[in-house]
């Protein structure tokens, strides 16, 4: 009994309650006379929030760190990148390293603290949602005291053997 108290205890208490990041958008855009620009600028998210970068201009472009913590890579006109995550608060400088007068920044404030309840998160390949540890830990808990209770169909006589068969 007591083992399946602290598991639920454990599996309550180990439940995810993580709040849901965002993906913001970026453009990189044609803008006369430059050969192009980034949009919007500065890019304004929450710590833990990811960005991704589509390049609607004319020519490929790049966003890179200058301080080379990411870099999208090439973008052709019409490509997005890939989300880049920025898990800390500050401000992170970038440009496009194939056309160096293009920049932008990245302005990431701390991140706002859970108001509800966190949504069910997707496995990693989307395909489904996790099964946390606590769910986990409060299922083989239950599946003790089931186990427990057919266990103990009959009450057992004093100095009677506990391998001892009813037809004994």
């Amino acid at each position: 009994m007591i083992l399946a108290i602290v598991l639920f205890v454990g599996g309550t208490l180990l439940m995810p309650l993580a709040a849901a990041a965002a993906t913001s958008p970026a453009r990189i855009a044609n803008c006369p006379p430059a050969i192009g620009c980034f949009r919007p600028d500065p890019i304004q998210i929450k710590a833990g929030d990811t960005v991704t970068w589509t390049n609607n201009a004319g020519t490929t472009h790049t966003a890179t760190s200058d301080t080379g913590a990411w870099d999208t890579g090439n973008l052709a006109p019409g490509a997005t990148s890939s989300a880049v995550p920025f898990p800390t608060a500050g401000t992170f400088a970038y440009h496009c390293a194939i056309h160096p007068s293009m920049v932008g920044s990245v302005v990431v404030s701390g991140a706002a603290p859970a108001t509800s309840a966190p949504p069910v998160g997707l496995a990693q390949g989307g395909g489904g949602p996790q099964f946390p540890i606590g769910a986990a830990l409060l299922l083989l808990g239950l599946g003790l005291l089931a186990a427990r209770g057919v266990r103990r169909h009959r009450t057992q006589r004093v100095g009677e053997r506990i391998d001892k068969l009813p037809h004994e």
